[in-house]
């Protein structure tokens, strides 16, 4: 007799409270003065905000079984399963119908509030029972007084952007080998007159949504005197406001961008009319706005850069020299420059990142923001067999075209002429690639033009060496209308079916001329779980990286016909310019 898993989820918030205890110092509440109760220890609650000490506490909450890890603080109000709407990603950022980053996973949690004497929450239970907690009243006892979830959200209102983690294991199973799953949380609703609450949580690369993450940050500075078009004017801004600019950069004071220093806060202009702007007169009271500034810098240090100092992303959640790696392999050259004169949403800003040729997308078990660029496979590396026969649950399968997405052109727009005007408009741009496959739009194939329009701001004055390249590869990868297709599998074949992996799928879905199954290089685009530990479900879109790829080699290799196949498999040899083929019948090497 085969006995089943008995599967646990539990979930955790982080909160932050204060570990100090009222009234002793540095604390220095004074029940009656400060207050007519003690505090909760969290901050909304707190009466010396200034010696607040953080400290980190966290909740969790589970369904009410047996099993539950023993000697830990689990509150049984999980009101069934967690429920998950998964990461979609967006590849290179192509398709309009989700965001620049693709759709962001989100988790549904369900709480059921429930009555508590607050002896695990509150520091002081016991003297609010014999009433030394409070001066406007005497004892009471918490457990009559309201209920737990109702008080916590109440005593911590700013739960917006916190941790919350979704543990999966089975029964028997330590929190610390639970698979776990991290996210932000966005909302909070209830409890309802029924107790119900609802939490929604997104993942990590939420923290980057355009409402919630701008490059540059706000300034406040302002001109205290008019300044004329030709002054390298000197002035003090208000006191303080200076530690809100970097030491030296750039600035735009209304349209213009200028360069500056600054010492504590006085600000001292270097230059004026920067960047394809034009020098001119400014008035007492305007804007003296930190631009963000990069000039010669890789795609993934930018990338970085806006995430970690403007998105707040903890570093930690980022392997920067797995990103590095894959940018000097696959976007070697691609170095960027720009001013960005405004705040302008993180998102966004990823966005024309992901357009030259890369995806960004959030890990949930791995903990891990990832990065990889639109490419062929690399050497030794293998796109799984996924199958009918091996992986694919019978009748799961279902197979779409993304018409939307086939180019036959690009027009890819860069060298922006004034940085402070338009980013989106061809006519702020001083130059445009535009790889076209004729074929394509002729009329025994598809008989019409499908453009795609990119606009860099990234690359400064023009640099057609990461402009062609960026747009030919976009024009390769869906010059043919993509195939994506979704199907459900077991959890065995979790472990190759992970999101951004590419694949090879063969399914009767998708067919030769003949009828028979095509092995087809796809790229999985989502992953749900939908029955916990079970079975899950994916979608994959084509992957069109077809011929062989050739990297420069040593000019002391032999030649094709005298190599290995190892040294075929690394090296780019060229073709009889006559036959294009090389003497064993094979095609010539792709340059990427």
């Amino acid at each position: 007799m085969t006995l089943q898993r008995q599967i646990i989820q539990i979930v955790e918030i982080d909160i932050e409270r204060c570990s100090l205890t009222y009234g002793n110092a540095p604390c220095t509440a004074v029940l009656g003065t400060s207050g007519v109760r003690k505090c909760y220890n969290t901050f909304f609650t707190c009466q010396d905000t200034p010696n607040f000490t953080t400290s980190t506490e966290t909740l969790r909450f589970a369904e009410n079984v047996d099993g539950l890890p023993r000697n830990e603080r689990i509150y049984p109000a999980l009101a069934g399963r967690v429920t998950t709407n998964p990461t979609k990603i967006n590849l290179s950022g192509v398709s309009d119908k989700s965001g620049p980053l693709g759709k962001r996973a989100r988790v549904t949690v369900k709480l059921r509030d429930f009555e508590n004497s607050d002896i695990w929450f509150d520091r002081y239970q016991s003297e609010r029972i014999d009433g030394t907690a409070q001066t406007d009243e005497g004892g009471y006892n918490p457990l009559n007084r309201g209920t737990f979830l109702a008080k916590f959200r109440r005593r911590f209102p700013y739960y917006v952007g916190r941790p919350l983690r979704v543990l999966e294991g089975e029964v028997g199973q330590t929190l610390a080998s639970m698979r776990t799953r991290n996210y932000v949380i966005t909302e909070w609703n209830g409890p309802d007159a029924a107790g119900n609450v609802t939490i929604v949580a997104k993942d990590i690369l939420d923290l980057a949504d355009n409402k919630k993450a701008l490059c540059p940050a706000t300034s406040v500075g302002q001109l205290p005197n008019d300044i004329d078009e030709s002054e390298l004017a000197v002035f003090d801004l208000v006191a303080g406001v200076g530690d809100d600019y970097d030491a030296s950069g750039r600035a735009s004071i209304g349209s213009e961008v200028v360069t500056f220093t600054r010492s504590v806060d006085t600000i001292t202009l270097t230059a004026r009319g920067l960047d394809g702007t034009d020098a001119a007169n400014h008035s007492e009271g305007d804007l003296f706005q930190q631009a963000y500034r990069v000039e010669g810098i890789a795609l993934a240090d930018v990338a970085y850069d806006i995430l970690v100092n403007f998105a707040d992303i903890d570093p930690s959640f980022i392997t920067l020299v797995n990103w590095q790696d894959e940018g000097e392999r696959w976007l070697a050259g691609f170095d960027l420059t720009t001013t960005i004169t405004k705040p302008t949403g993180v998102a966004k800003l990823l966005g024309e990142l992901a357009q030259l040729g890369v995806v960004f997308w959030w890990d949930d078990v791995a903990q891990e923001i990832k990065m990889r660029a639109n490419r062929p496979l690399d050497l030794g590396e293998t796109a799984p067999g996924i199958s009918d026969s091996k992986t694919f649950i019978e009748k799961t399968i279902a197979v779409q075209g993304l018409d939307d997405s086939r180019l036959s052109r690009v027009l890819f727009w860069h060298g922006q002429l004034d940085v402070s005007k338009s980013a989106t408009d061809g006519n702020n741009f001083r130059r445009v690639a535009v790889p076209i496959d004729a074929s394509a739009e002729g009329a025994n194939e598809y008989n019409q033009t499908q453009v795609l329009e990119v606009f860099s701001r990234w690359l400064g004055d023009g640099n057609d060496s990461v402009a062609l390249p960026a747009a030919q590869r976009l024009l390769n990868r869906y010059r043919d209308t993509p195939q994506e297709i979704s199907f459900t599998y077991d959890n065995k074949d979790a472990g190759i079916i992970d999101l951004a992996q590419p694949v090879e799928v063969t399914s009767r879905v998708i067919s030769d001329d003949t009828g028979n199954s095509l092995p087809s290089q796809m790229q999985v685009t989502s992953v749900e779980e939908i029955v916990a530990s079970h079975r899950l479900r994916a979608t994959a879109e084509t992957y069109q990286f077809d011929g062989r790829y050739g990297f420069i080699t040593e000019n002391s290799r032999s030649d094709y016909a005298a190599s290995t196949d190892d040294e075929k498999a690394k090296g780019t040899y060229i073709v009889d310019e006559g036959t294009l083929v090389f003497g064993d019948g094979s095609g010539p090497y792709l340059m990427f």
